[in-house]
């Protein structure tokens, strides 16, 4: 884990905030980043980290909202196909395919409203 990512998941612990940390865990191909890139995603769409820009991160951002929004407590596995067959509709023009992982930690025993 990066030092700038772990900084910033203390700093959200002490502000009792709700961040999801996105991971990249598994990579094949040719991918925006490679297998451990990281990004912290707070309820408000501020981003510390990336995990490759793109259609891709926007969906990964919208995914952890929606987490943060629901108070989901369970960490959720998501897939992108960035190949030629499906780089129309996506904009995934690596050609390539990744697996990020999202963490939800709620800080504030709350949730996001």
């Amino acid at each position: 884990m990066e030092l700038e990512i772990i900084n910033k998941l203390v700093e959200a612990e002490k502000e009792e905030a709700s961040v999801v940390l996105a991971t990249v865990i598994k990579s094949h191909g040719s991918s925006p980043r490679e297998e451990g890139a990281q990004m912290l995603v707070w309820p408000d769409r501020t981003i510390v980290g990336t995990i490759g820009g793109g259609p891709a991160e926007a969906e990964v951002i919208e995914k952890a909202i929606e987490i943060l929004k629901t108070n989901q407590e369970e960490p959720e596995k998501i897939h992108f196909k960035m190949d030629n067959d499906t780089s129309a509709e996506t904009g995934g023009i690596c050609g390539g395919n990744v697996d990020i992982f999202l963490e939800p930690y709620n800080f504030n025993n709350e949730g996001v409203h």
